[in-house]
């Protein structure tokens, strides 16, 4: 795989590196990476290097900050090798810029409204903003979920931190149990979707949950 990040980005770094670990442990390699925040980055350039180097999976993993620079990769790929996205690539801009270059890709977020439709929180959301609502909104709602949780066991700042940092914790959120692992990451599951034809957005094209 060739990886799409950015070096000044924390949040970016940190998928890269997971991906990679990910890949390896399943028997893949990354045999090049490229840095979206640079100065001399060219998307032409890169993609010719990736297939130079035997890419066979594009894996976008921009912050928001480089997402434009991520969709040019997109246009110059064409649809010639599988593009694998990280959360920040789930946006319209994708679907309005990409087009019918970034049909198929695969992006990984945490929560999408169509993997459960009628869900309580889906079906909640949509009736009061008359429209779908995305994972940032749901991530959100969890959040604020497991903070009050957190307060009603002990009402201070030390108190919410011990009971977060409980190994039993548990909050009933949007998205389901939210629960957290040791490192303080939230134990949750990702939910794939593709980006498929379709009229939902009013850009031609959707993102679909993936089965």
């Amino acid at each position: 795989a060739a990886v799409y990040f950015n070096a000044q980005s924390g949040y970016s770094q940190s998928i890269k590196s997971e991906f990679s670990r990910a890949l390896s442990l399943g028997g893949g390699q990354v045999v090049s990476e490229f840095d979206l925040s640079s100065s001399s980055f060219s998307a032409v350039d890169s993609f010719k290097q990736a297939t130079q180097q035997g890419a066979t999976v594009l894996a976008l993993m921009p912050n928001s900050g480089q997402l434009d620079r991520a969709l040019q990769v997109v246009q110059v790929n064409q649809q010639q090798l599988k593009i694998l996205a990280g959360d920040d690539v789930y946006s319209p801009k994708t679907l309005a810029l990409g087009g019918v270059a970034a049909q198929g890709m695969i992006v990984a977020v945490p929560w999408h409204i169509l993997a459960n439709p009628q869900a309580p929180f889906a079906t909640s959301s949509r009736s009061l903003w008359r429209a779908d609502v995305n994972w940032r909104t749901a991530m959100t709602y969890d959040a604020v979920a497991a903070l009050i949780v957190a307060m009603e066991r002990n009402p201070s700042r030390q108190g919410v931190q011990q009971a977060l940092a409980d190994a039993n914790f548990t909050a009933e959120g949007a998205t389901g149990t939210v629960r957290f692992l040791p490192s303080g990451d939230r134990n949750q599951s990702v939910q794939l979707v593709e980006i498929k034809p379709g009229s939902r957005s009013g850009s031609g094209y959707d993102f679909v949950p993936v089965p």
